[in-house]
């Protein structure tokens, strides 16, 4: 391993590599803070690949990029971490396959000169994007890791040019990119408060899918598949063993995870609520080292919701070096100014903003952290696993006019109760209207009514699981973990040139956690039942067992006061939004808001980062 990096490249017809060079720079130059320690650019023909890099393992010249092979046919550029890299490398050595061992990158480039990418990437676990190149072949192959925790952007004309990088705004520079708005995604947002693969805010560029890679070849582009979650899920063996059974192998695979993920040549620390997840990763890290593991969390002084103080609780029993970040409202305000510029495109999920302000800091002492991503989703840890299959179920054989007569009546009386309330009961009457299941599905995270299209989204339901929860958690990992939540944690954590790395991502821990039935995971109601179980071994269940509240933010007070005055000038400003949202609608909920007794901070906060985005502030 040698650390993450910001990548790009640019194929143009008919434009040699002294004309490329120029373009090529600025693009790579646009995301330095994904590897602020050294640049590289490379050019030849019409072909072109830079690289900046943020050195983890490894921080001498020879992890530099694009890494060329030793007879020069072969280039690459690389964004991520190959965790069973030495693995990987006693395998090619077995077959004759003679080099130095410095880092990953050297035998990711082995592998692929070796085996070919089609073959490599099935036995690499990490997280990746990376390009490789061949000269003689004049064919490149992008690809994407499993889970999609590395980002890769790519803009395409048929014999005209092929563009890529890890940030939007690497691409934005090039002139020639269609950069009009796509009002699809526009939609996809404003429904889910994030954009789904495959799409981008632009026309002109394109999200490529977790699991999958591309060849470029004679000026024409094929989108090939690695890997299938579909098909995984459809081809597993459900465990049969006893229950101490399946959870000492749960055990095993997530220390060996923690620990291949903790390997570096620079500090580790790790976010830390105090939720299970993030106290279970950090039990664990702390179990494999003798000194205090470096912990951060954040709080809101005066706020109503603050994790803070549980996850000082957990860190004071696990002897961890802790940090409580405690954010003002300036930091968030700084944040909000940022969000466009950290993102480039709408991203809506209120947790961006705490989780960059956390990471500036914690760049101060570490260059990498371990995040408890992704424990929710693989093991069923959300309200909606547990309660939406219920509630699509009693809205079944509810009447519809019953149901409507309810909305009514909540309308009418919601002021009355607490907001939080207010909000829940709102969005159970929603999903209980819906008459299919996917529809209920979206409901649950629906910000506004605008039903975009989802033909080439990964918003489907799996065809072979009968269990609704399990179709929830399907949904969550092909859609809200990769464009969501993962998205959010690699903008925010790499503007800041930290590392995040997701221990509870690793391939191989996935693959056993799904052949576990839905029952041992949801058990008798009780949420993350197995997680909950391995964290017992370690942290006394007084310490974490309690309601999930996250790294969230007081974003309706906020909206309330600091940014009145812009939220207004924004449903004033005449943008595309409206084609899509009623403006008198939205100033109604507006005025809701502001008297204080009903929120719609998820709703209104969604509008105020597409007006922020499209108005270009």
């Amino acid at each position: 391993m040698r650390g993450m990096c910001g990548i790009a490249g640019l194929w143009k017809a008919n434009m040699p590599d002294e004309a490329l060079l120029e373009p090529l720079t600025a693009m790579i130059r646009t995301i330095s803070h994904r590897g602020p320690d050294h640049e590289g650019v490379w050019c030849e023909g019409n072909m072109g690949l830079a690289q900046n890099l943020l050195a983890i393992v490894d921080v001498s010249p020879n992890s530099y990029q694009p890494m060329i092979s030793e007879e020069g046919r072969y280039i690459l550029v690389f964004n991520g971490e190959i965790y069973n890299y030495q693995h990987l490398a006693k395998d090619l050595q077995k077959e004759g396959i003679v080099f130095e061992l410095h880092n990953d990158t050297q035998v990711l480039l082995q592998a692929c000169s070796h085996w070919g990418v089609e073959k490599t990437l099935p036995k690499l676990n990490g997280m990746f994007a990376f390009a490789f190149y061949d000269k003689h072949a004049h064919r490149l192959i992008v690809a994407r890791d499993r889970w999609g925790e590395k980002p890769l952007y790519y803009a395409y004309q048929p014999q005209q040019f092929f563009a890529f990088a890890s940030e939007l705004k690497a691409l934005r520079v090039l002139p020639f990119l269609d950069t009009r708005i796509d009002e699809t995604a526009l939609q996809l947002y404003l429904q889910s408060s994030y954009i789904p693969c495959p799409y981008s805010i632009y026309q002109g560029v394109k999200k490529l899918f977790p699991g999958s890679y591309l060849i470029v070849e004679n000026g024409f582009l094929h989108e090939h598949r690695y890997y299938d979650f579909q098909e995984a899920v459809s081809k597993r063996t459900l465990q049969q063993g006893s229950e101490a059974d399946i959870l000492e192998q749960c055990d095993q695979r997530l220390q060996y995870s923690v620990a291949e993920r903790m390997y570096a040549d620079v500090p580790v620390g790790a976010f830390l609520s105090g939720g299970i997840d993030s106290s279970l990763m950090v039990a664990l890290m702390q179990r494999n080292r003798a000194q205090p593991v470096q912990t951060f969390s954040v709080g809101y002084p005066g706020a109503d919701e603050d994790e803070s103080k549980y996850a000082e609780e957990v860190a004071k029993y696990l002897k961890t070096d802790h940090t409580t970040i405690h954010i003002q409202q300036e930091d968030l305000l700084e944040a909000i100014a940022s969000i466009s510029r950290i993102y480039d495109e709408p991203m809506g999920d209120p947790a961006a903003l705490p989780t960059y302000c956390m990471s500036k800091i914690a760049r101060k002492t570490v260059t990498v952290v371990l995040t408890g991503d992704g424990g929710d989703e693989m093991f069923a840890g959300y309200y909606k696993h547990k309660w939406l299959p219920k509630l699509y179920q009693w809205g079944q054989w509810v009447p519809n006019g019953v149901l409507q007569g309810l909305c009514v009546i909540h309308e009418a009386v919601m002021g009355n109760f607490h907001p939080k309330l207010v909000r829940r009961i709102r969005r159970a009457l929603g999903i209980m209207q819906k008459k299919n299941f996917l529809d209920a599905y979206i409901q649950t995270d629906c910000a506004w009514q605008v039903r975009p299209s989802l033909e080439k989204t990964w918003f489907a339901l799996h065809p072979d699981l009968p269990n609704n929860g399990e179709q929830v958690m399907f949904c969550d990992v092909r859609t809200q973990l990769t464009d969501e939540f993962l998205c959010k944690v690699d903008r925010a954590t790499m503007a800041a040139s930290l590392e995040a790395r997701a221990p509870l991502l690793d391939y191989n821990l996935l693959d056993f956690v799904w052949s576990i039935p839905f029952s041992k995971k949801l058990r008798q109601g009780e949420k993350k039942y197995l997680l909950r179980s391995v964290l017992r071994r370690y942290v006394p269940q007084a310490l974490w067992d309690r309601p999930k509240i996250g790294f969230g933010m007081p974003l309706g007070t906020i909206l309330r006061t600091a940014l009145q005055s812009t939220f207004e000038r924004y449903l004033a400003a005449d943008t595309l939004i409206w084609r899509f949202l009623n403006r008198a609608y939205v100033q109604s909920l507006w005025e809701q808001h502001q008297k204080g007794k009903i929120s719609h901070e998820r709703t209104l906060w969604n509008f105020f980062v597409a007006q922020q985005f499209l108005l270009g502030e």
